[in-house]
C-alpha cells in the first residue's frame, strides 16, 4: 500500500492498492458510513429507452457493504452515491458498487481516524517492502505449498507423487523424478523471495539433493531454507509459524505477531490475568484494570466494539486487531471475539 497524503481537516486518505492484502486491511477498517472515491463505470442512458453505454466516472458512494473477492483480487464497497463527476452521468442516491482492484487508488473519508485503524495502515505500507514467505511441505506422498501473507495462509493446489511401493524400481525412480520435477516447477512460479521446504522423514532431503546433483538449485531463483515438520496437513503447516527457522524468518510478520498474542492470552487467563467477552472488557477498561486488548477485525465495524475501543484509546490502553480468518482468530472467536490482558506481553 502506498499513501499520497492525508488531509486531516476533513478525514481524507488517499491511497493506492499495491497486493491483495491491501485489500484484506481496507476491508477490516471500511465502516457503515465511511466514503469511498474512486474511478469506476456508470451505464448512461439519455432516454428511459435507450439501451445506454458505459461511461467511465468519479463516484464517491457512502459504504454499506464489503466483500473481498480474493479469486478475482477485487474488493467490492456497495453504497449510495453521494458525489461524483461527471454529474450528468451519474444519479446522486442511487446504489452503486465500487470493484477496487490492485494498483487503483482511492480516497476513503471517515469522520474520525482512531489510532488502531491507523496502525493497520501503517502496516499495510510496511507488509508492502517485505519479502513474501512461501512453504513447501512434503513427504514420499504428496507436497502441500502455501503463501504466508498478511492475512493468514493461503493454501495452494497439493502435488500428488502417485508413488507406490509396488512399483518396479525403476518405474519407481522415474515417477519420483517427475514428482520432484513438478515439485521446483512449483517452487520457480511460486511469487515469493523465501521458500521454506519442510516435512517429515527424508524426502525434503532428498529433493535437495536431486536438485544439487542436477544443478537446478542456482536455477530457481529463490532462496531454500529446510526445516523438519511432524505432518504434510495443515496443522504441520500452523506447526512451522511457532517454531524454527519460518518462526524466525517471520519474527516481525503479523500473522507471528498474532500467535504470540493469543499464547499470551491463553497463559494470563489460565492465571486468571485475563477475561474475554465485552462486559468482562468493558469493566476492566472502567476499573483501569486491563493494559492490553485483542479484538478480531469481524466485529470492530460494530458500533458498540467501536465505543469500547474509543474508550480503550482515551485510557492508553494497547489494541491488537486480530485476523478473524486466521487460527488465531479463530481461537479469539472461542472467546467471543474480544478479550483483555493486565499484564504487557515479555520481551522474547
Amino acid at each position: 500500500m502506498k499513501i499520497f497524503n492525508f488531509r486531516k481537516m476533513d478525514g481524507r486518505l488517499k491511497l493506492r492498492i499495491d497486493n491483495v492484502e491491501d485489500l484484506w486491511a481496507l476491508q477490516r477498517i471500511i465502516f457503515e458510513g465511511d466514503r469511498i472515491r474512486s474511478e469506476s463505470f456508470r451505464r448512461f442512458k439519455p432516454e428511459e429507452s435507450d439501451e445506454g453505454e458505459m461511461k467511465k466516472v468519479i463516484v464517491e458512494v457512502s459504504a454499506e457493504k464489503t466483500e473481498l473477492d480474493k479469486n478475482a483480487l477485487r474488493l467490492r464497497i456497495t453504497g449510495k452515491i453521494v458525489d461524483g463527476r461527471p454529474l450528468e452521468y451519474i444519479r446522486l442516491n442511487t446504489y452503486h458498487t465500487l470493484n477496487i482492484g490492485l494498483h487503483e487508488e482511492i480516497e476513503l473519508a471517515k469522520t474520525e481516524w482512531p489510532k488502531y485503524i491507523m496502525e493497520v495502515i501503517k502496516e499495510a505500507v510496511e507488509d508492502t517492502k517485505k519479502p513474501r514467505i512461501a512453504i513447501i511441505l512434503l513427504d514420499d506422498e504428496k507436497a502441500l505449498p502455501a503463501y504466508l501473507l498478511g492475512y493468514g495462509i493461503e493454501f495452494l493446489n497439493e502435488i500428488y507423487s502417485k508413488l507406490s511401493k509396488r512399483m518396479k524400481p525403476k518405474d519407481f525412480e522415474e515417477q519420483k523424478e517427475k514428482y520432484f520435477n513438478e515439485i521446483i516447477e512449483t517452487i520457480k512460479n511460486l511469487n515469493t523471495d523465501t521458500v521454506v521446504i519442510a516435512g517429515p522423514g527424508f524426502t525434503k532431503e532428498d529433493i535437495k539433493k536431486y536438485m544439487e546433483e542436477k544443478g537446478l538449485a542456482e536455477s530457481i531463483g529463490k532462496r531454500l531454507e529446510y526445516e523438519r515438520a511432524s505432518d504434510t496437513e495443515r496443522t504441520g503447516m500452523y506447526e512451522l509459524m511457532r517454531n524454527g527457522k519460518v518462526a524466525s524468518i517471520m519474527a516481525r510478520s503479523r500473522v507471528r505477531s498474532e500467535f504470540k498474542e493469543m499464547e499470551y492470552f491463553l497463559k494470563a487467563l489460565s492465571m486468571g490475568k485475563a477475561k474475554y467477552g465485552i462486559e468482562n472488557v468493558r469493566a476492566a477498561i472502567e476499573s483501569y484494570d486491563t493494559r492490553s486488548i485483542l479484538v478480531n477485525d469481524s466485529v470492530i465495524g460494530s458500533a458498540e466494539i467501536r465505543k469500547l475501543l474509543g474508550s480503550a484509546e482515551e485510557a492508553g490502553i494497547k489494541i491488537k486487531i486480530i485476523n478473524a480468518e486466521s487460527e488465531a482468530g479463530a481461537q479469539l472467536h472461542g472467546f467471543k471475539d474480544i478479550a483483555e490482558i493486565e499484564v504487557e506481553d515479555e520481551e522474547e
